[in-house]
């Protein structure tokens, strides 16, 4: 099979973490660190408050904390905390301004989610101060902690306090080991390490030529039609959306998008892929306030750059393009839909948990506007292939901002898939380890996706846990790739040596270029590329579901007929799951007869 779902019965036994493996994003670099301004929670040097158990590895931004909406609006909160912070020589700097216009809405779930939303909140340090200060967030959250209970506080102060987190760092969920120093790759002498020669050996069998985990293909089928505006308005009530938050786009004719000229992109009104300016200026204007400090690098606007992180080597980013991948999975298996592309992730692999709630409650307000008669902004389902590992239970389910943000999106009926990780672990990853956390009766859980090989066995790298929920074709893919990139990297021969320009005959030889994408193709793996095949499909369901029933249309209106579409798409999803294992076990028994 290519997507199955997992029973509960048929999931991991223990359903425990695995202690002793994969700790962690333990192998970032330290140049990607430094570029982020971001440090390592290490278990045995961690500041801990007495009685509580050490922390787990986690990456997380030195200089800034994730403070609740709600909690900057308390009064006297922003001073009393201050004051604590001043004893070790910090300051808080809060953002100004309503993130988003929901003040006085109190008639919707959605709402009242939002207004919980975190914000990015930067420490630095006192000025006049008269000692060294080091600016470390989970040092300063901790005391906190430890002088939130004190009698001179105000009522509520403790509870504002629990729910202070960490500002995460998050990794895409694709396959890496490029470059040579091989971290995000996830299993143990594989990617970039295990084969000690030209080509990859037997640990590094999702890798390629020289430890690359992407290589240009030909592709010489035309990608699926797709049809007229109209019709699908005619059929279906519109087009359906799929939101992908990551790293943006590049050029890709299969995606509608070209180059504009100046260094940027355009892409046509009725276009396949489409952006959300007012989503993107949110998060450039919450990354500019949360600049202060320390290194931080904002997110201007929706396209997938820079190609390189250095212009002296042009190797390529280890994220390029995967937002663009994505999006082809979605073109080749649902033409109908439409992708609205928001970026959070940079195309060196990194993301910050502000960015993505940021991206996400800005997303789920726009879908609740929508529900209320703006129908042309309507999103159906979300794909998140990226994710962290959080350094306590509590803080990723209890207190976590990124699970509200989904909450919100979950309440006003969008279908959230989330990439299982490519660690091969047990250990949870989230956001895709939240689809244990139970839903209102009516909502479709959060759908955590691993990754099958193409013979449809488990793939050697995918993390694999109780909750991991669903399975679907992940490694191995053939998909878009911006025909703008051509890396640092050559041919091993070439003949002449200098390439001839296109068009001018012969055009001489040469071995496969491994990073010249230029003709639009690419393979690659990871859970990165089961997620967006699987949230293609329920995209499908969603389509058949509307046009077999004018209840289940598209142009419906309200978070209860969102909620009803997706329950029904994941309804026949299922149904066509157990016919697909009826055929698998008849055809089993014929050839074995």
């Amino acid at each position: 099979m290519k997507w199955f779902f997992t029973p509960p019965a048929e999931r991991n036994e223990s359903g425990q973490q695995d202690d002793n493996h994969a700790p962690g994003l333990l192998d970032l670099p330290d140049e990607l660190l430094q570029r982020h301004g971001a440090m390592v929670l290490d278990p045995g040097k961690a500041a801990l408050l007495s009685g509580d158990e050490a922390p787990r590895h986690t990456v997380y931004r030195a200089n800034t904390l994730l403070i609740p909406g709600d909690v900057l609006e308390m009064q006297d909160f922003a001073d009393k905390a201050g004051g604590i912070l001043a004893e070790i020589g910090l300051q808080l700097t809060t953002p100004g301004g309503q993130r988003s216009p929901v003040p006085g809405r109190n008639d919707r779930q959605v709402f009242a989610l939002l207004r919980r939303l975190p914000r990015t909140v930067v420490l630095a340090p006192l000025p006049d101060f008269p000692k060294p200060v080091v600016v470390d967030a989970w040092y300063a959250l901790q005391m906190l902690r430890a002088n939130a209970g004190g009698p001179d506080l105000p009522a509520g102060f403790a509870e504002a306090v629990g729910r202070i987190t960490l500002e995460h760092l998050l990794v895409g969920s694709a396959v890496t080991g490029s470059p040579v120093g091989g971290w995000g790759g996830g299993i143990a002498g594989g990617p970039g390490t295990g084969s000690g020669g030209p080509g990859p050996g037997s640990n590094d069998s999702y890798l390629f030529s020289g430890g690359d985990p992407r290589a240009p293909v030909a592709v010489l089928a035309d990608p699926p039609a797709r049809r007229p505006d109209d019709w699908c308005v005619s059929e279906f009530g519109r087009r359906p959306v799929v939101a992908v938050v990551d790293t943006g786009v590049r050029a890709q004719p299969c995606l509608d998008v070209a180059p504009d000229g100046a260094g940027g992109y355009r892409m046509p009104p009725d276009g396949f892929t489409m952006a959300d300016d007012a989503i993107q200026a949110a998060i450039l204007a919450d990354g500019l306030s949360a600049t202060g400090g320390g290194p931080r690098q904002v997110i201007r606007d929706a396209f997938d750059r820079p190609m390189t992180a250095n212009p002296l080597i042009r190797e390529c980013n280890e994220a390029l393009g995967h937002s663009t991948f994505i999006a082809g999975i979605l073109r080749q298996v649902v033409p109908d839909a439409r992708v609205l592309a928001i970026r959070v992730l940079h195309s060196d692999d990194v993301a910050y948990e502000g960015d993505i709630i940021c991206a996400l409650g800005e997303l789920a307000l726009r879908i609740a506007y929508a529900e209320e008669g703006d129908m042309a902004r309507m999103v159906d389902v979300v794909s998140l292939s990226l994710g962290y590992f959080s350094e306590s239970a509590y803080d990723a389910t209890v207190t976590s901002g990124l699970w509200t943000a989904i909450q919100a999106l979950l309440s006003v009926g969008v279908v959230v898939l989330a990439a299982a990780g490519n660690f091969a672990t047990r250990r949870e990853f989230y956001p895709a380890a939240f689809a244990r956390r139970p839903v209102p009766y009516g909502q479709v859980p959060v759908i955590s996706v691993g990754a099958l090989n193409p013979d449809g066995t488990k793939a050697m790298f995918s993390n694999d846990a109780d909750w991991v929920t669903a399975w679907a074709q992940g490694a191995c893919v053939v998909s878009t790739y911006p025909v703008d990139v051509d890396g640092g990297r050559a041919p091993e021969l070439r003949d002449p040596v200098n390439r001839r320009p296109p068009g001018d005959l012969p055009p001489g030889r040469e071995a496969l270029d491994p990073d010249d994408f230029t003709d639009g193709w690419a393979i690659w793996s990871g859970t990165s590329f089961s997620t967006p095949y699987l949230a293609a499909l329920i995209t499908r369901a969603l389509l058949r579901r509307a046009a077999d029933s004018g209840g289940l249309r598209l142009d419906v209106l309200g978070e209860q007929a969102a909620a009803d579409r997706s329950a029904a798409a994941m309804e026949m999803l299922h149904e066509e799951e157990e016919r697909l294992r009826e055929e698998g076990r008849r055809r089993f028994a014929e050839r074995n007869e």
